[in-house]
């Protein structure tokens, strides 16, 4: 979140009720002040949970991203009931985002709030996600949907160094969209190794796009941009990997 700008409550009361027992806890703008920094980031395992609450226009997703506070167990991240969560936390609707793994070499995630714990998931809350547009129903759904950009408010830095393969989608629009995680949420065979042929995967690719695989000639950083309020974005595939956008704002150092 915006550092510099005034500072409000966010709707994160965590109920004391939860699975683990865990104490209840707040999260607000002030305790937003540490920072995560992963290393090695690649292949590193992590899972989110989503709590959205507000009213239209103004429906909104706070992230709780378990990098660094956990490696998200699948058992206990499985035996999440959302609808259950959302009630015992008072908010309108939980979004179990599937574990997956980042695939950039080193990572960055400032202005993190107070760790807390879901059912014995330990989580930091990260970012903000506005709801509305192809995330309208994302507090019903078991994916986010397909090739359809969208924004998260997140401050953040990705760096991927000279030398690592990277993957990309490349539509028509002089836009390339950089992989920043893969799951087997979809594909229950997916893993790294399967990465570079994903294209043959992707059967549904918009008309005119296309799957790549590079080798980056020089370091890639991503990093939206203060001046766009800290605005990502990002955008899934078919098989629920997600990659982020170079070439709509000056997030990215070069359009890879």
């Amino acid at each position: 979140m915006k550092s510099n700008r005034p500072k409000r409550r966010l709707v994160l009361a965590v109920a004391a009720s939860l699975l683990a027992g865990s104490a209840s806890a707040q999260a607000t703008d002030d305790a937003a002040t540490s920072t995560l920094h992963l290393d090695p980031a690649r292949n590193h395992p992590f899972c989110e949970i989503l709590l959205i609450s507000g009213t239209k226009p103004d429906i909104k997703a706070q992230v709780f991203n378990t990098s660094a506070a956990s490696l998200c167990p699948p058992d206990k991240f499985d035996a999440l009931d959302a609808e259950q969560l959302a009630q015992e936390i008072g908010v309108e609707a939980v979004f179990k985002n599937a574990r997956r793994h980042w695939m950039m070499d080193q990572m960055w995630l400032y202005n993190t709030g107070s760790e807390v714990s879901f059912g014995g998931v330990a989580a930091n809350w990260m970012a903000t996600l506005p709801i509305g547009g192809a995330l309208a129903g994302l507090g019903k759904a078991d994916n986010f949907p397909k090739y359809a950009p969208a924004k998260i408010q997140r401050q953040s830095k990705y760096h991927y160094d000279k030398g690592s393969e990277v993957y990309l989608i490349v539509p028509t629009d002089g836009t390339t969209w950089v992989m920043q995680t893969w799951t087997d949420h979809v594909d229950s065979t997916m893993n790294e190794a399967a990465l570079p042929a994903l294209g043959e995967r992707l059967k549904n690719l918009p008309e005119g796009w296309k799957f790549m695989v590079k080798t980056l000639d020089e370091d890639l950083t991503i990093a939206p941009p203060a001046d766009k309020d800290h605005m990502a974005h990002v955008m899934s595939d078919e098989l629920d990997n997600v990659y982020e956008g170079c070439g709509l704002d000056t997030a990215c150092n070069y359009i890879p």
